[in-house]
C-alpha cells in the first residue's frame, strides 16, 4: 500500500561523502514536511553510506528511506530504483552534490501543484561557480515548442513530476549511459498534458567538482552522445504533429552541436585533463526548409 505523500526527493549518491551531508541538510531544513528522502547509495567504495545513516541518525528523520545498492549501476538505473520506492505523488530529483536553494521551496513547489495538479513542472536553477548563471522559467521559454527546441535546463533536478504520470506512460531513465536526462525530460514535455512552472529557483547547482559524472573525459561519452541522439529521434514518432518541427529543430542543431563536443571529449582524453566548458546550447529555430534551385538544403535561423 503506498503511503498518502507529497513529494518524494530521489537522492542518488556514489562516493560523495564530502557533500552528501550538505545536500541531506537542505531537505531536512524545509519548512514544509509533507515528502520522504529516498537516498539510493550507488555501491559507494567511501563513506558515503555512513554519512547518510549518520545524518538520518542526527536529524531523527523518520522519513528518510535508504537503499543501498550493492555494487554501482549508475544513475540511471539508481533513479528508476527511486521511483520504485516512491510513494509520493509528485517526483522530485535532487543530485547529492547539490542542495536545495532555500527553506521554503516545497512550500512553493507545493503551491503550483495545488493550483492546477499538472503532471510536470519546470523550475529554475542557480548555478554555483563558473558563470553562476541563473535560469528562471517564465511564458516564453516554458511552452512545449520552446522545451522541445531547446529546453532551457535539461536537467530533471529543475522538473517537479506527477508519478501518476510517469508510470501511466512508462517513463524511466535509460541505464548504462551518459546524458539520461535529456531523453527523460524530452518524453515527459511530449507527453504531459497539463504542464505548469515556477518563477522561482529550486536547486542549487555546484559546478566543476573533480571526479564528477561531467567532469570525466571518456569515450563512453562519446558513444552515449549519439545513443542519446537516438533515443531522442525515436520519439519523433509519438510526438503529435504540430510539435514535431520543434522537436526536428533541436535534433538538428544537437547533432551539430555533438560534433563540436566530441572534438573536446577527445582533446581532453588525449591531454589527460578534466574536460573544459561545452558549447552551450542557445538553439535558434531550424526547420530544414527547402529553398533554392535544385532542392538544396538552407537552414533557417
Amino acid at each position: 500500500m503506498k503511503k498518502n505523500i507529497k513529494f518524494s526527493i530521489i537522492m542518488c549518491a556514489y562516493n560523495v561523502e564530502e557533500y552528501i551531508e550538505r545536500a541531506i541538510e537542505s531537505v531536512y531544513k524545509q519548512n514544509y514536511s509533507d515528502y520522504e528522502l529516498i537516498i539510493v547509495n550507488d555501491g559507494s567504495t567511501d563513506k558515503t553510506l555512513q554519512k547518510v545513516r549518520q545524518a538520518k541518525k542526527e536529524y531523527k528523520m523518520k522519513n528518510m528511506i535508504i537503499v543501498n545498492n550493492f555494487k554501482n549501476i549508475g544513475l540511471g538505473g539508481s533513479r528508476n530504483i527511486g521511483v520504485k520506492k516512491a510513494n509520493g505523488e509528485y517526483i522530485l530529483y535532487l543530485d547529492s552534490d547539490d542542495t536545495l536553494y532555500e527553506d521554503s521551496t516545497l512550500d512553493k513547489i507545493n503551491e503550483l501543484t495545488i493550483k492546477e495538479s499538472p503532471e510536470l513542472i519546470y523550475m529554475g536553477v542557480q548555478y554555483i561557480g563558473g558563470s553562476n548563471k541563473t535560469y528562471i522559467p517564465n511564458d516564453e521559454n516554458s511552452t512545449k515548442e520552446a522545451r522541445l527546441a531547446c529546453d532551457m535546463h535539461f536537467a530533471v533536478s529543475s522538473k517537479c513530476f506527477k508519478r501518476e504520470f510517469l508510470i501511466n506512460n512508462d517513463i524511466k531513465f535509460l541505464t548504462n549511459t551518459y546524458y539520461e536526462d535529456m531523453v527523460y525530460s524530452i518524453k515527459s514535455t511530449i507527453l504531459a498534458q497539463k504542464i505548469s512552472y515556477g518563477e522561482f529557483i529550486f536547486y542549487n547547482y555546484y559546478r566543476n567538482r573533480d571526479g564528477s559524472i561531467m567532469s570525466t573525459p571518456s569515450i563512453k561519452r562519446c558513444t552515449d552522445m549519439y545513443k542519446m541522439l537516438e533515443n531522442v529521434m525515436k520519439l519523433y514518432e509519438i510526438t503529435p504533429d504540430e510539435y514535431k518541427p520543434y522537436l526536428m529543430s533541436f535534433i538538428r542543431n544537437e547533432t551539430r552541436n555533438t560534433i563540436e563536443k566530441i572534438d573536446i571529449i577527445l582533446n581532453s582524453i588525449e591531454n589527460e585533463v578534466f574536460l573544459e566548458t561545452m558549447p552551450k546550447r542557445n538553439y535558434k529555430l531550424d526547420f530544414g526548409k527547402l529553398n533554392g534551385i535544385n532542392g538544396e538544403m538552407k537552414h533557417a535561423n
